[in-house]
């Protein structure tokens, strides 16, 4: 087996222990050891990976690393012969860690990875794939998507204030709070009450709301502290995309949010005409506002119109 490491040296907790974990790592794996600078030099290096049948691929960064290595693999490796992952908890925000990822970091880690990796448990996940309905961008993989209001509340959440006194991974909790936190305020009080204009196809239903206050989707089946504001309906499947749209002008906001942080959906919320929930395979969102995808934000292009659905099967090493 031959192992691969991609480190991003920018992310939150590799800008404290980057230099000595640099060294020692590059020494371990000589050029398996990859720091690329750019989505360009990223895609190249992964496809020298897939051409030489590197077969497990360690990311040492956050969730925007993750989305970008996965998105990198999807495009260099053969559906059916896709490498392992084993996920670092090196960034500002590690929701994918969380669910997939390993609980240790650096040269431990890295040495338990390198000398015996069938002491890890394999697990499977299919991240989102988002594409674009009119082609103006490549097809992307991630594991969280956010728009409407979770777009302006992420960079609420991505504040330096939040990121210095935040408890560590609440990232989800943190952009809903700033989601309602951005009422509080007159001036922009009516404008994220109002929401954006959108057109929701969730599988083989359209969602009945013109505008949505926030819209949430993801391929994770965990996150961090208990939170989840997902529930599933009769007859949907176990997996797939789990998504939440909530209405412009939502009524029962404040204790909506209360039992979706706290991990609950209670019946009063699942009967609630301006919440949906589920799980589906395939979404298809319509709008002309700028999406969230893992911390980074897109464009749905001049089409407005994007589709998420399932992507590849992958295997990540957990413990």
């Amino acid at each position: 087996m031959t192992v691969a490491l991609i480190h991003n040296p920018r992310s939150r907790r590799n800008r404290h222990t980057g230099s000595a974990f640099v060294s020692e790592a590059s020494q371990l794996l000589g050029r398996d050891f990859l720091l690329p600078t750019s989505h360009d030099e990223l895609d190249r290096r992964v496809g020298e990976l897939a051409r030489r049948g590197v077969d497990l691929i360690v990311v040492d960064g956050g969730d925007g690393t993750v989305s970008d290595v996965l998105t990198a693999i999807h495009r260099a490796y053969p559906a059916d012969a896709l490498p392992r992952v084993a996920v670092f908890p090196s960034g500002n925000s590690n929701l994918i860690a969380g669910d997939v990822g390993l609980r240790r970091r650096g040269m431990e880690a890295l040495r338990r990875i390198v000398s015996a990796p069938e002491t890890f448990v394999p697990i499977r996940r299919r991240p989102l794939r988002v594409s674009w309905s009119d082609g103006s961008q490549p097809e992307r993989l991630g594991m969280f998507h956010g728009s409407t209001g979770f777009a302006r509340a992420i960079a609420i959440a991505h504040s330096p204030h939040v990121l210095r006194y935040a408890p560590h991974g609440f990232a989800v909790a943190a952009t809903l709070i700033g989601a309602v936190g951005g009422l509080a305020l007159k001036s922009r009080r009516k404008v994220w009450l109002n929401g954006d204009a959108v057109d929701i196809r969730a599988g083989e239903e359209s969602l009945p709301h013109e505008r949505s206050f926030l819209f949430l989707a993801t391929g994770l089946q965990h996150l961090d502290h208990g939170i989840w504001p997902f529930w599933r309906r009769p007859g949907d499947p176990v997996q797939g995309v789990h998504f939440l749209e909530i209405a412009a002008r939502p009524r029962r906001l404040a204790p909506a949010m209360l039992a979706l942080l706290r991990g609950r959906a209670p019946d009063w919320l699942r009967a609630h005409p301006d919440y949906r929930s589920g799980c589906v395979e395939e979404i298809t969102l319509r709008s002309r506002s700028d999406f969230v995808l893992d911390g980074e934000e897109l464009s749905p292009g001049p089409g407005g119109s994007i589709v998420v659905g399932r992507g590849p099967v992958f295997t990540f090493l957990q413990g």
